[in-house]
């Protein structure tokens, strides 16, 4: 199977340091229950891969004082299943208001403001 292509990717802006976040981010995405959550401590790079199609790479940098997420989701159906996802994916609309939960909800947790910046 050839790497994965992009399928949807946003950013959003939390105003405390990047290593909080991270370990917010770790916390929110295990808790949630939906599926393996993989962390590269060094790259701040958190991964989520659930069902059978999806990837989702959450990426902490630092940012004027506190932290830019970068999320990135991944369509990692095989070349005999790929042209299903569209059928079963949430769409575009679904994938942005779940990440500004996310970024809500992290906010709330670390007492800090967040806000969505889009692609």
């Amino acid at each position: 199977m050839s790497d994965p292509k992009p399928s949807w990717s946003a950013s959003g802006v939390v105003d405390a340091p990047p290593k909080e976040v991270l370990k917010a981010l770790v916390r929110t995405l295990k808790e949630s229950g939906v599926g393996e959550v993989t962390v590269n401590e060094a790259e701040r790079r958190v991964s989520l891969q659930g069902d059978w199609w999806y990837r989702g790479e959450h990426i902490v940098k630092d940012h004027d004082g506190g932290s830019l997420i970068q999320y990135t989701v991944y369509n990692i159906a095989s070349g005999a299943t790929r042209w299903m996802v569209p059928l079963v994916a949430p769409n575009k609309g679904k994938l942005r208001e779940g990440f500004q939960e996310l970024l809500r909800g992290l906010g709330q947790s670390l007492r800090a403001g967040a806000r969505y910046r889009g692609k």
